[in-house]
């Protein structure tokens, strides 16, 4: 993985917090689905991928996202963005992905979200 691109994991209030940083391509985009996917057999059912330090997301990267998406959604989990710059917010918008998985300008409305607090 190049060293502008990283993925930070940490477990925060029972649900997965995945932090993306760089370029969503499909280098990205697979090491997300690997991680979210092994989460998801060991159990957990709530997953909040934060874009903060996510400059942009191609083509190829949405389509990871969408099938991280999918693999939540079949296991019956809860799932979350935040912190989305403008032009990726559009992106999920145009995409169709706002109308399954609801975006929080912070971590912590997220978080509460997931926890059923809203």
């Amino acid at each position: 993985m190049s060293p502008h691109t990283t993925i930070r994991i940490r477990e925060e209030r029972d649900t997965l917090v995945v932090c993306v940083g760089g370029y969503l391509n499909s280098q990205l985009g697979e090491e997300i689905e690997k991680v979210v996917r092994a989460t998801l057999g060991d159990g957990t059912r709530r997953i909040l991928i934060n874009f903060e330090d996510t400059r942009l997301v191609n083509s190829i990267g949405i389509s990871f996202v969408i099938g991280i998406v999918e693999k939540v959604m079949e296991r019956e989990g809860r799932m979350a963005f935040c912190a989305l710059s403008r032009i990726n917010r559009d992106l999920f918008r145009v995409t169709g992905l706002e109308k399954y998985v609801r975006s929080f300008e912070t971590e912590s409305e997220a978080l509460d979200y997931l926890a059923g607090k809203e």
